[in-house]
């Protein structure tokens, strides 16, 4: 998911446009963290991340794309709150009643790994890109680290090796053996390519 955001970006930077990117992990935070809170003892507001974030990106001049990026699964505590953002209206309605518009330069992003908490008036508001790993397959990710490796007899022998090794290694893991802990074929995959990193460094 986030190659494809990093492929988009890279895309419009190629056609001079500009893009703002500005990533967060709603879950990293409490709710009253995320929009921002009046403080009970002083009645002061005190200013959110979302909330601050995205009033600086509003603020921003230029039309070039600018994009909010809510990277974590999603949780009814937090993503209620956007409800009014992602309508018709695209206005976030702070509890200091400050309003703050999605410009039309401005795009909210989830990236979530499933829709298990949406309900369904957020999943109508939004748009969705699945990306399915079995599909995607491992192959295109080890073909992209094996291109970075400094080399040549390296490259050309690593890709041989996961080809011939790989595939049965993974089938035997299938078939063979319940792991306690799931862990897909990627992130195994992954895992070999960090280590192999490791060793190959001089």
């Amino acid at each position: 998911k986030s190659s494809v955001l990093k492929s988009l970006h890279k895309t419009y930077q190629l056609e001079g446009r500009k893009p703002v990117w500005a990533d967060m992990d709603p879950k990293a935070v409490t709710n009253h963290e995320l929009y921002g809170y009046i403080n009970l003892t002083t009645r002061e507001w005190v200013d959110g991340l979302f909330s601050s974030i995205m009033r600086d990106v509003a603020n921003m001049p230029g039309e070039a794309p600018k994009w909010l990026v809510m990277d974590g699964d999603i949780d009814t505590m937090w993503i209620e709150s956007l409800n009014t953002v992602m309508d018709d209206n695209k206005v976030l309605t702070l509890a200091s009643n400050e309003r703050i518009a999605l410009k039309p330069s401005m795009r909210m992003l989830f990236e979530i790994s499933n829709l298990t908490y949406a309900s369904p008036a957020t999943v109508s508001r939004a748009g969705i890109l699945f990306v399915n790993p079995t599909d995607l397959g491992w192959s295109p990710f080890v073909t992209s680290w094996i291109e970075q490796l400094e080399s040549p007899g390296q490259r050309g022998n690593l890709m041989i090796l996961f080809e011939k090794y790989v595939p049965p290694c993974l089938e035997a893991m299938r078939s063979r053996f319940k792991p306690i802990t799931p862990v897909t074929e990627f992130s195994m995959v992954n895992t070999l390519c960090q280590l192999l990193k490791l060793l190959l460094t001089p």
